[in-house]
């Protein structure tokens, strides 16, 4: 990159036509899979939609610069094929899902790796990748630490302890399920005088006549059952309890499993449930403890790459978490008087918080500190307004 001179992962195998018209892509995911895929799903979508809304700062001699080609790669388009937010959704998606995720730097574009073998591990000069691929493309050549980023959060893989979790759930949920789908059947019981009980012409005409009649009664949205003297068809009541405590049952199981993933993930329940109440907190605790940290890695990767002389001369990232929040202009104007009056930001700075353009102007660049602001050494005396200047 510039300065240092130097759509969802795939879960399952797949079925894909490649060349000529558009194929629809099956992916065939067992059906006792189902609940820990979409539970995880809902983890990563959250994390990886989060950090697509992200902005990554780029800095050059400590200050914001909007205009290098690096800030084009990281926060527009990394390569010819992808916008940054699909981008870093597969970053996001392949370090849940993996482990980690490679990015490769390859004729100025970035690419997130689909795989990649790590040919020599060197402790020292750093590891070497090859047979990096990016869809159905495998590049022939190696990668060092010079134009790749290893993003890692930790060492252990989270979706392989929540696969090790699942393997004690999926059977009961997988009985649950078939309980509920069983006990949604109608169930009658057909009342029939006790003289019949026994009788052979009866067990024929019943075989040969009745239950016909009581088939098609059952399998017919709109039917009419004929009701003989000595015959009583009458639902069953204990059946019917039996199902309402077998959906109990599969729907908290089902919320039990959501609320362990997203506690692997450090997400709020209410957010994986879609029940949420006050977003303010939610929304923060997500963002501290949930996305931050895949935040912070990224950023490390970005300025390790750097160097130590670039990050001491002020050249580094950030990826910026704080843009996620939602903002609503007059909800917010005391406190965008205050931070202006106090000088901790501009008023361009403030505008771009609120997602307006800066307005580039002398004066929307400085920093003002009214007369409220006052010399603690000055006793009583109130400090004159000030203009501080723009290295402040």
């Amino acid at each position: 990159m510039a300065w240092f001179s130097t759509f969802l992962e795939k879960l399952f195998p797949t079925t894909e036509h490649i060349g000529g018209d558009p194929q629809a892509v099956v992916i065939d995911i067992p059906p006792d899979v189902y609940y820990e895929s979409l539970a995880i799903y809902t983890a990563a979508s959250l994390i990886s939609n989060a950090i697509g809304h992200s902005e990554v700062r780029t800095y050059r001699n400590g200050k914001p610069d909007r205009t290098t080609d690096d800030y084009y790669l990281l926060n527009v388009a990394p390569n010819k094929n992808e916008t940054s937010s699909l981008f870093w959704h597969r970053v996001i998606n392949k370090m849940i899902y993996n482990g980690e995720a490679l990015i490769v730097d390859a004729g100025g574009a970035l690419y997130c790796a689909d795989s990649f073998t790590r040919t020599a591990e060197r402790p020292i000069l750093g590891d070497i990748y090859g047979n990096v691929t990016v869809g159905n493309f495998t590049f022939n050549r190696i990668f060092t630490q010079d134009d790749a980023y290893l993003i890692r959060l930790d060492n252990i893989q989270v979706r392989r302890l929540i696969d090790g979790m699942y393997e004690q759930y999926k059977g009961i949920i997988a009985s649950a399920a078939k309980a509920v789908q069983k006990g949604n059947g109608q169930k009658y019981k057909l009342h029939i005088q006790g003289t019949k009980a026994g009788d052979a012409e009866f067990n024929k005409f019943f075989a040969e006549n009745i239950s016909t009649q009581l088939k098609a009664y059952l399998e017919n949205d709109n039917a009419v059952y004929p009701e003989f003297d000595g015959y009583e068809l009458l639902s069953d009541p204990v059946a019917e309890k039996m199902t309402g405590d077998h959906s109990a049952e599969f729907l908290s199981l089902r919320k039990d499993l959501f609320s362990i993933v997203s506690a692997a993930f450090h997400i709020p329940d209410s957010m994986m449930s879609g029940n949420i109440t006050n977003m303010s907190d939610i929304v923060g605790s997500f963002l501290t403890f949930g996305v931050d940290p895949y935040a912070d890695v990224i950023s490390e990767a970005l300025n390790k790459r750097g160097t130590l002389d670039n990050y001491r001369r002020g050249n580094y990232y950030v990826m910026d978490t704080s843009s996620i929040l939602h903002r609503d202009q007059f909800a917010v104007a005391a406190n965008v008087s205050n931070l202006i009056s106090s000088g901790v930001k501009s008023i361009d700075e403030v505008r771009e918080m609120l997602g307006d353009a800066p307005l580039n102007t002398e004066w929307s660049q400085k920093h003002f500190i009214t007369k409220n602001f006052a010399d603690i050494a000055g006793g009583e005396e109130k400090a004159s307004e000030t203009i501080l200047p723009d290295n402040a």
